[in-house]
């Protein structure tokens, strides 16, 4: 068989696109919630919120109360425990509660003054910051709870206010300080992190951890409220003083890495003020990462703290490839168009005279992300160089010379961003005709 790249010849390289939407290489949507809602989590049940009277369930028709307080309550924490409890902390009492999704009675399992933040290091045990010792304590405590008995411990102190809590892939937790003075001296936030079994350990020694126990991640930070891992070890972080969402790239290796910034509040009268990663529910093999195909999403709760509060569902977004005529292409003149794509970066359009196969997914030394390609490509394919314009879009002009029976062709693009992000388009299948 002749192979298409003496067929198809390339005869020009230019771009047009629409200007792409802020962060590159991701697509957001937002959901309303009700004014002063907080402490938000998204369920399968639907999403969680806190009004600061009532913990309410809202799955889709309507708030639904699970807990409620006689008198305003300032709510500190919701977190989930498996996939049919959350555990809710609120700062006025001191409460700890185990709040069934299901409607059932919620239960006060501990109580842990001026609680701030929490995690589960499994179904029954979880992690509490706190700041028991009052506001003008000189530390933070993290105390480790006894979901089943109720039995609190202290575990760690860190010098400073109440800061956030993360618990990484491999069990590992993470604690971002919070200066004592408001607001903090820029750069003056660090996050550590305390292997799992240096935390079991102490768990069962009764010893009280601290920074000489712990690995310094990152520091240089100037705010961090909330913590949330994705799918590939990174760590985001609510910076409030700068008014943005950071990343620390590997987080949860030994080269972790401060990331340029995922979401600017520059402007946009909101501020976030948790975080939650969501993983797939049927996993593609892609990662949290720009450009890549939908996978997990990062859920940000962002009010203006008078009348908006939202849910921000921000998801990876593939670039489009697409023939500028339908398939079968006649003979003639036709292009393949990527919008959607890396502002600036490079690439190549891969063509193979076969049917589309499905999808496989590489590893290229050097980058973090995985390469999807379809196994049609796993060949030698024609190869042809490409550049991203300012929009992000490219488009290759290509001629057909005419096949009779048409001839099967897969493409697919891929490429490397500005930022050295590594990324593909889906594949297309096409007829090319006489």
């Amino acid at each position: 068989m002749i192979r298409l790249c003496f067929a198809l010849l390339p005869a020009a390289i230019s771009g047009f696109a629409p200007a792409q939407q802020s962060p590159e290489g991701y697509q957001a949507a937002s959901s309303s919630l009700p004014a002063g809602a907080g402490n938000v989590l998204e369920t399968a049940q639907g999403t969680l919120y806190f009004d600061g009277f009532q913990l309410q369930l809202d799955p889709g028709s309507g708030g639904v109360a699970l807990l409620t307080f006689p008198s305003f309550t300032f709510g500190s924490f919701s977190a989930p425990i498996g996939a049919t409890e959350v555990l809710f902390g609120e700062s006025s009492n001191g409460g700890i509660w185990s709040v069934p999704l299901n409607g059932a009675p919620a239960q006060l399992v501990a109580n842990v003054p001026f609680n701030y933040d929490a995690v589960l290091l499994d179904d029954d045990r979880a992690l509490v910051s706190a700041k028991t010792g009052g506001f003008s304590a000189p530390d933070n405590d993290v105390v480790f709870v006894d979901l089943l008995t109720g039995q609190t411990q202290l575990l760690a102190q860190f010098a400073g206010a109440s800061g956030p809590l993360a618990v990484d892939a491999a069990g590992d937790v993470y604690y971002a300080t919070a200066p004592a003075t408001f607001p903090a001296p820029p750069g003056t936030v660090e996050v550590w992190r305390l292997s799992r079994a240096v935390v079991d350990a102490a768990v069962l020694s009764g010893q009280v951890l601290g920074t000489a126990d712990a690995t310094l991640v990152v520091q240089g930070l100037d705010a961090a409220g909330d913590l949330a891992f994705d799918d590939q070890g990174d760590l985001f972080f609510v910076d409030w003083y700068q008014g943005r969402i950071g990343q620390v790239t590997a987080a949860d290796s030994t080269n972790p890495s401060l990331a340029p910034t995922l979401i600017d509040y520059a402007g946009s009268g909101l501020s976030a003020t948790t975080l939650q990663f969501c993983p797939p529910g049927n996993p593609n093999g892609a990662v949290f990462d720009p450009f890549q195909p939908a996978s997990g999403s990062l859920r940000v709760h962002e009010t203006d703290y008078v009348s908006v509060s939202q849910l921000r569902a921000l998801t990876a977004a593939r670039p489009t490839l697409a023939a500028s005529v339908a398939s079968p292409v006649p003979a003639g003149t036709f292009s393949l168009d990527v919008t959607a794509g890396p502002i600036g970066g490079l690439g190549i359009l891969l063509l193979e005279p076969v049917a589309a196969l499905g999808p496989t997914t590489l590893s290229v030394p050097g980058l973090r992300q995985p390469l999807l390609l379809d196994a049609a490509l796993a060949g030698a394919p024609a190869i042809v160089p490409v550049a991203f314009d300012a929009a992000g879009a490219a488009t290759v002009s290509l001629v057909n010379p005419g096949f009779a029976p048409p001839l099967d062709v897969t493409a697919q693009a891929a490429f490397v961003s500005a930022a050295g992000v590594l990324g593909s388009s889906a594949a297309v299948a096409l007829q090319v005709g006489p």
